[in-house]
């Protein structure tokens, strides 16, 4: 009886744990690429190549668009 008590206990506390931390919006952190927006647009120079360049545009690849990690 005593044992059930406290896993009711324990498990009422996480849920309740859980739906305030959904409530505030942590838990999920912005991507720090896109700044949360899910695109990019960056330019950087290739080594390889004189005056060449790597392009990405569009949607954010580390985040896949989501802008959240």
């Amino acid at each position: 009886m005593e044992l059930t008590f406290l896993i009711l206990a324990a498990l009422a506390a996480l849920v309740v744990f859980f739906l305030i931390r959904g409530q505030m919006g942590g838990g999920r952190m912005r991507c720090n690429r896109c700044d949360g927006t899910g695109q990019v647009n960056e330019r950087w120079p290739d080594p390889k190549e004189p005056g060449g360049w790597h392009i990405v545009e569009g949607t954010c690849p580390k985040c896949k668009g989501k802008g959240t990690i």
